[in-house]
């Protein structure tokens, strides 16, 4: 299985708040955050005021791991086998990933892997949106993937978690990066499916969905707060 670092498509921020009860275990729950504000794209080589958004769709993982090296050598890990369904719109997960139990510690190196559903021939991810072309006028269009990738961040550096720790891992989805190598005009001289729906997958405008997918492969520097 290939193996991504996705950081323009996945920003990844593990953020320690606040000990809510003292002694207590501490906990790590996962937010997923989806940009669905309309962004520009390029024609010609030059940003004109065409628009692309995102707005709805799904987003399904299979797995979610968080591991951890101590400060001697162990690894720890909380790994999560499941299928988890991510509402594009709201950013909330179908189950609810409720808080999972972290042991205490020093940690010198962090992990996130999360890896898309490649279970049957139903599309791992599938958001809708509209794309607004140089005429103002609007077109419905979706995106496809369908993929077992395992998208994965890693960060080192030392960090403390102590009883009562709460520990929050941030995920960013942001088409507008994934579409960073497709312009107005491809999108203009795509086909539609019998609604009327610019449909980009693998066997739907293939030219423009190659680019998109390499989309994923872009790695910029990792962004971690604590």
């Amino acid at each position: 299985m290939k193996k991504l670092s996705v950081i323009t498509i996945l920003t990844f921020a593990i953020l320690l708040f606040g000990c809510n009860d003292e002694g207590s275990t501490p906990t790590i729950r996962f937010n997923f955050n989806t940009v669905t504000t309309a962004s520009n794209i390029p024609i010609g080589g030059r940003v004109e005021a065409n628009s692309l958004q995102f707005d709805s769709g799904t987003i399904t993982l299979t797995q979610i791991q968080f591991e951890t090296e101590t400060d001697n050598g162990d690894s720890v890990e909380v790994d999560m086998e499941q299928v988890v369904e991510i509402d594009f719109a709201t950013g909330e997960t179908t189950p609810d990933l409720s808080s999972l139990n972290f042991p205490v510690g020093t940690f010198v190196e962090t992990r996130v892997e999360l890896e898309l559903l490649d279970e049957n021939n139903m599309p791992s991810v599938i958001i809708e949106g509209t794309f607004t072309d140089s005429n103002d006028q609007t077109h419905p269009i979706q995106f496809e993937f369908n993929s077992g990738e395992t998208f994965e961040v890693e960060k080192e550096g030392t960090i403390t978690i102590a009883e009562g720790t709460n520990v929050i891992a941030q995920v960013t989805f942001d088409p507008g990066v994934w579409f960073t190598g497709v312009t107005s005009t491809m999108l203009e001289g795509a086909t539609k499916d019998n609604n009327g729906v610019i449909v980009i997958s693998e066997t739907s405008n293939s030219n423009i969905f190659d680019i998109v997918a390499d989309g994923l492969d872009l790695a910029t520097e990792v962004e971690i707060e604590f």
